[in-house]
């Protein structure tokens, strides 16, 4: 099921969208909100797939909520006002539906969903569009406005960019909205390794350890003293690092 909230601060506002979403299958409303700041509230401890969220409300708009999100779900905008369509889709915007909405538009924002998670498994889906099939072999990332299947096998490691993250891979690199403890946790511990607050390795792709380093391709990364022991157990574990 994706899992739904709706944020309007009139209840007609809910009422339609979640009469709407009654009427097609696969989706299941998780809560409803009058208020943008306790939608916010909610948010921070919480996940959801999909977002339905108007854009004038007291106190906090829609906008203002978007902004301070740290990682937003997918978005459907629902708001009578057509000129914030452009400054909305900076955002994890998968739709904008003008008020009032009946339910032939709405069911082609249904069909821009279902495509989307068809790509991307609902039961997977992580905070910022990242998600993991169930075999841990592929993982998707949204880069721009795209979400980029990569293999697992193919990463050699991951660097921290303050508020996102760089992902380097055998052929390419992606840099993708997200914080290296998330990207982290997402994979599989078996297959990768924290090594230092700014790196995350493929343990499979050590070409060697020197001292407190670790070679992978032409790169040099670091290990921290704090991820020091962990990172050598899990190396032993593979039969790569023998210790003296």
């Amino acid at each position: 099921m994706i899992k739904c909230l709706i944020v309007d601060d009139e209840p007609i506002g809910i009422k339609v969208i979640d009469n709407h979403l009654g009427k097609v299958d696969g989706f299941t409303v998780v809560k409803t909100f009058l208020s943008a700041v306790d939608a916010a509230e909610y948010l921070r401890t919480n996940q959801v797939d999909i977002l339905f969220l108007d854009i004038n409300m007291p106190q906090l708009s829609g906008m203002e909520m978007l902004k301070i999100l740290e990682t937003p779900p997918f978005v459907v905008i629902t708001t009578a006002h057509m000129e914030y369509a452009f400054d909305s889709f900076e955002f994890n915007v998968i739709d904008y539906l003008i008020k009032p909405i009946d339910f032939t538009r709405f069911m082609k924002t249904v069909n821009k969903i279902h495509k989307l998670f068809n790509a991307q498994p609902p039961q997977k889906v992580l905070k910022n569009g990242v998600g993991i099939e169930k075999n841990n072999e592929i993982i998707f990332l949204k880069v721009d406005k795209k979400i980029i299947k990569i293999l697992l096998a193919d990463i050699l490691y991951i660097e921290s960019l303050k508020d996102y993250v760089r992902v380097f891979t055998s052929q390419s690199s992606y840099i993708t909205h997200m914080n290296l403890n998330k990207i982290t946790e997402a994979l599989p511990s078996n297959k990768f390794s924290r090594v230092h607050r700014s790196f995350t390795i493929a343990l499979d792709k050590i070409k060697a350890i020197d001292g407190n380093s670790i070679e992978i391709a032409d790169k040099s990364i670091p290990i921290g003293r704090n991820y020091l022991k962990d990172t050598k157990e899990k190396i032993l574990t593979r039969g790569i690092y023998k210790p003296d």
